[in-house]
């Protein structure tokens, strides 16, 4: 798919033409970093605050201080790839694990029965708990995402559809279809589709009746309500570095966040949902440019093998040996 156009995220929260439910009034910036580990893993930052306390901290949580702050320096999400190594053989795998920090009264129960205890006090608790599983699934001739999410009341599933011969995503939030939407190079926009306009996981009577096309597309799509923006730092994943590798905005409503809230504390529901994405999201930029690279060294390696068959042969012709 062509990339369209980047727009800036706005406060929209006065318009009368836009639904209660995406008058954003507030703009949380979440950064996407990796972390030192045996395997490929992510971290996910509520606030830029909170991710520079964790780079003051030297890159290490679960202290005393944090416990002061409502986790700030403690990520709020953690993404591991279980199946790297596995991957580098087979694509099509697709199993990844996402873990949430919670900070909490001691007083309250722990918010899973995995939960494990990663600093506590007399009056507080940071607990790591399993969050969301996803699985790689495949509609069709689509290939795409599925998020299982544990609540308090069951398992919440979000499934997301992958346009053909790109890294874009149609997906259902609440009542709402979205798609992530290529700006430039490994930026992503992620709107709210209106309703004339086709998603992958529509059934395929509501599809046939909205107009087709890349044009349609464009139509429809040109003026479509901006929910979060996901902006690429162009790194690579190092296993023996840590860094920033995206920047995640997302808009977010009045009566669903708390303006002074910081750390692990008032993250709306949705927020998260689309923080996990792009975490899967992060992931794949990631393997794409481990694919790309891999493929440059071989070529390479080819590129100088060939060089030095062809300097032996003519060192052996001016010998007179060959």
């Amino acid at each position: 798919m062509g990339s369209t156009p980047s727009r800036p995220l706005i406060r929209n929260n006065n318009d009368p033409n836009v639904p209660p439910s995406l008058r954003f009034s507030r703009h949380r910036q979440m950064i996407l970093s990796s972390v030192f580990s045996v395997h490929r893993r992510y971290l996910c930052f509520s606030t830029a605050h909170s991710y520079e306390r964790f780079k003051a901290a030297g890159k290490k949580y679960g202290t005393a201080q944090n416990l002061r702050d409502e986790g700030l320096g403690v990520p709020l999400f953690e993404f591991e790839d279980p199946s790297a190594l596995t991957r580098l053989t087979n694509s099509d795998i697709g199993r990844f694990q996402i873990s949430k920090f919670v900070y909490q009264s001691t007083s309250q129960p722990p918010p899973h029965p995995e939960s494990t205890v990663v600093c506590q006090n007399k009056t507080h608790v940071i607990y790591k708990m399993p969050f969301c599983i996803v699985n790689r699934i495949y509609s069709g001739s689509r290939s795409g995402y599925e998020f299982s999410f544990y609540t308090p009341d069951g398992i919440l599933t979000v499934k997301a559809l992958k346009h053909h011969l790109s890294i874009e995503l149609d997906a259902l939030l609440g009542e709402w279809n979205v798609g992530w939407r290529r700006t430039r190079f490994e930026d992503y926009d992620l709107l709210v589709l209106p309703p004339q306009a086709r998603s992958l996981l529509d059934p395929p009577e509501v599809s046939a009746s909205k107009p087709s096309g890349s044009q349609s597309r464009q139509k429809y799509e040109r003026n479509a309500t901006l929910w979060a923006k996901y902006l690429d730092a162009g790194e690579s994943f190092l296993p023996a570095m840590s860094k920033k590798l995206a920047v995640l905005e997302i808009g977010e409503v009045e009566f669903e966040t708390d303006a002074t809230a910081y750390g692990l504390a008032s993250i709306p529901w949705f927020s998260q949902v689309i923080a996990c994405m792009a975490l899967v999201q992060c992931q794949r930029i990631q393997q794409t440019r481990r694919k790309n690279k891999r493929g440059r060294n071989n070529w390479g390696a080819a590129g100088n093998m060939h060089f030095n068959t062809v300097n032996m042969v003519n060192t052996n012709i001016a010998n007179g040996t060959f």
